[in-house]
């Protein structure tokens, strides 16, 4: 006994689904591939810049506790020059 018209129509539609539904499938599976590099390149990225937050946290607060040691040991004077108030440090901070 053969198909019917009826029941082919039908097992084409399906196997055209079947298709478009692999093909979909494909496509997803390469958009999930880029998404997974581009999360991979952004989380390389964030790390490389949180080290370098770090480690200028550290320069600033060793910047921070030097600029307080200096403060003590460093005196100024206000002068007049030209008309115009200018501080004249009297024990400036060595550069090192």
């Amino acid at each position: 006994m053969g198909m019917s018209s009826k029941n082919w129509k039908h097992l084409l539609e399906i196997s055209v689904a079947l298709e478009i539904t692999k093909s979909e499938r494909d496509h997803l599976r390469s958009q999930i591939n880029m998404l997974q590099e581009q999360l991979n390149k952004a989380e390389a990225r964030a790390e490389r810049a949180e080290a370098r937050l770090h480690q200028t946290t550290i320069l600033m607060s060793d910047l921070s506790r030097q600029a307080i040691v200096a403060q003590s040991s460093t005196a100024f004077t206000e002068i007049l020059m030209d008309g115009r108030s200018i501080l004249r440090l009297n024990n400036p901070v060595p550069a090192e």
